[in-house]
């Protein structure tokens, strides 16, 4: 697999994982670096398995026409024909996976580009791939248990070859009049046997690793949701505690203000009535010459009113 055409190493999958860490987004860059990491060992397994099929057709061919290799020949069919419908399904699939993590990782760049660490959090969006790599296990593990079951019908027809050739030796035996043996402790497998089995149990070993980088894959787009979900949560936290300090702020300035209005309030009414009741002190002649004044007008006022008494009486 060229090395260049990984996910790890797409460029916008880089500047991705460049611009998480940069925002403290670590735990979303390691979810995202595994997750690329477990498609491309995805991908470098569906090469060996192409490989391995490749020598199962050509084994078919080598294999001589008689009854029990005609058996073996058709559990080896078998098991080809499953592995190439898995095959084409899985590599359709994972093409379709890798094209959608290379156009979001794009997105999510331009965007964070303008909008900041707010667009990192479309991360999520690498969920969608979910379903073509449940899709995929699927698959997988249908060839698995495929596999398993050609592996059976070759151990018995093989065990069958066994058994069949002890008897025609305990039968010859019989007849030189010598005991028969007991080969029931004889395990050994049979070379023609083992030769078809051996590549099968291979196969089997690739597809339950594909499984596994399947399971891991699957695993990280959970993690990824999750750390995603924790991380906007703590940031709602730390927003909330700003705006709840801001507003203690808030209230004692404004405490602080009442307070100082009613001090200067209370101040200014002490105030008014005192320079309302000054009055100009008034010293040496100026005082008496003032109070004759009063008095003059209060004795003129005086006699006014009695004239008008006597007015009347007449």
């Amino acid at each position: 697999m060229d090395l260049e055409q990984t996910l790890t190493n797409d460029e916008a999958v880089r500047e991705l994982l460049g611009l998480l860490k940069q925002n403290a987004m670590k735990e979303q860059a390691n979810d995202v670096f595994e997750l690329c990491s477990y498609v491309d060992s995805l991908e470098n397994k569906m090469e060996q398995l192409t490989e391995q099929m490749s020598k199962m057709q050509q084994q078919i061919k080598e294999m001589k026409e008689d009854t029990l290799v005609n058996h073996a020949k058709a559990a080896i069919k078998e098991a080809q024909d499953n592995l190439n419908k898995t095959y084409h399904q899985a590599k359709d699939k994972i093409f379709e996976v890798k094209e959608n993590v290379k156009t979001t990782a794009r997105s999510i760049v331009a965007e964070a580009k303008i909008k900041g660490r707010a667009a990192l959090l479309r991360v999520t969006e690498f969920t969608r791939i979910k379903p073509a790599l449940v899709s995929i296990r699927e698959s997988v593990k249908h060839a698995i248990k495929s596999t398993d079951r050609n592996i059976a019908k070759v151990a018995l027809l093989g065990k069958g070859m066994r058994e069949a050739g002890h008897v025609i030796a305990n039968t010859f035996r019989t007849f030189a009049d010598k005991p028969e043996l007991d080969y029931s402790k004889d395990e050994k497998k049979h070379e023609f046997t083992n030769a078809i089995i051996k590549p099968m149990q291979l196969t089997k070993k690739l597809l339950v690793s594909m499984n596994l980088r399947l399971d891991g894959s699957i695993d990280k787009l959970d993690n990824l949701a999750l750390d995603v979900q924790i991380d906007k949560e703590q940031k709602e936290k730390a927003q909330e505690k700003v705006t709840v300090d801001d507003s203690k702020d808030v209230l004692e300035e404004t405490t602080v203000d009442k307070a100082t209005d009613n001090i200067i309030d209370m101040s200014e009414a002490e105030l008014i009535p005192m320079v309302a009741e000054k009055k100009e002190y008034q010293y040496n002649a100026d005082a008496f010459e003032a109070r004759g004044v009063d008095e003059v007008k209060q004795e003129a006022t005086h006699k006014e009113v009695s004239k008008v008494r006597e007015d009347k009486a007449r």
